[in-house]
């Protein structure tokens, strides 16, 4: 009851507003959260900080400046997406390289991206987009309300929502047409998780092997969602595949592939990607190895 109230009251308000009022609460609330509240800076530097050891302070300073700016953005947008025309969201949101998707139309294809740009926006649109059904694997919320206010408003325009303890449910049972599962793969995995290291952003890290492993077990063209930022509420989405032939890849190579390209996107944009988030929290095991890659 009392999250139905706290939506209502102050949620609801700024899903109502058009995005020009939408973009000066996000410059009003830049100023509140990260001026005045400090959100998670500590966490933010330390991130800067070790990925990026030969930038100066100066350097570090902007990039977590602009990097808030844009976080304000994404959460007013992520808001904005519980009431949004379809008209706007597609406006915003738009795709590219539909060729390329075409090309694997009697494949079933695993969809790999990180929290980079506006990814609520590109999976909200994908199935309407990209002209199949699409789903997306998440993680249900202990909140009841507010898991089932986000779940339909990222399903409102065809994206089919998979709660991530029922993913081998929906890909062994049968399909009448290929299916597309999207998969965010850059958070922290759980110490339960098998996972494959590699060296991100100069730091060892661990990397989930669940894309991997339904790639290879599904015989899955892998393919790694770009989403760029052409100006301040606007997102174009491009395609780079990993491989379309995952049974021929060595164990862990398509891991590291994916999260290179991913890195070489933070590398030329860092401001974009969620550096509020504890990525760096599971150390390497001794006999746990180090894996590169010559993908390039």
């Amino acid at each position: 009851m009392l999250t139905k109230i706290i939506y209502t009251i102050f949620i609801l308000p700024i899903t109502l507003l058009p995005f020009r009022l939408l973009y000066a609460f996000s410059d009003v609330l830049y100023f509140i959260l990260y001026k005045i509240l400090g959100y998670r800076t500590s966490v933010v530097r330390e991130n800067l900080r070790n990925s990026f050891p030969d930038k100066s302070k100066e350097e570090l300073k902007h990039i977590e400046s602009e990097f808030y700016k844009h976080l304000c953005d994404i959460i007013c947008e992520s808001f904005k997406v519980f009431n949004i025309k379809k008209e706007e969201i597609f406006e915003r949101c738009v795709y590219k390289d539909l060729d390329l998707l075409e090309k694997y139309k009697d494949r079933n294809l695993c969809i790999v991206g990180g929290h980079y740009n506006n990814y609520e926006y590109a999976a909200t649109t994908a199935t309407g987009w990209v002209g199949r059904q699409v789903s997306c694997l998440f993680s249900k919320l202990s909140n009841d309300f507010f898991n089932g206010r986000i779940t339909e408003s990222r399903s409102q325009f065809g994206l089919q929502m998979i709660q991530k303890d029922f993913a081998k449910d929906f890909i062994n049972k049968k399909h009448d047409e290929p299916f597309s599962l999207i998969f965010g793969a850059d958070q922290s995995p759980t110490f339960s998780k098998n996972v494959i290291w590699t060296n991100f952003l100069n730091q060892e890290t661990a990397c989930f092997f669940g894309p991997e492993k339904y790639a290879k077990e599904n015989d899955m063209v892998v393919i790694y969602t770009r989403i760029t930022k052409p100006k301040r509420g606007y997102y174009v989405v491009n395609f780079e595949v990993v491989t379309e032939n995952p049974l021929l890849e060595p164990h862990g190579e398509i891991t590291v592939k994916h999260n290179r390209i991913l890195e070489k996107d933070i590398i030329n944009n860092p401001q974009y990607w969620l550096w509020t988030h504890k990525r760096w929290k599971r150390d390497r095991k001794p006999e746990e190895q180090i894996m590169t890659s010559t993908f390039a």
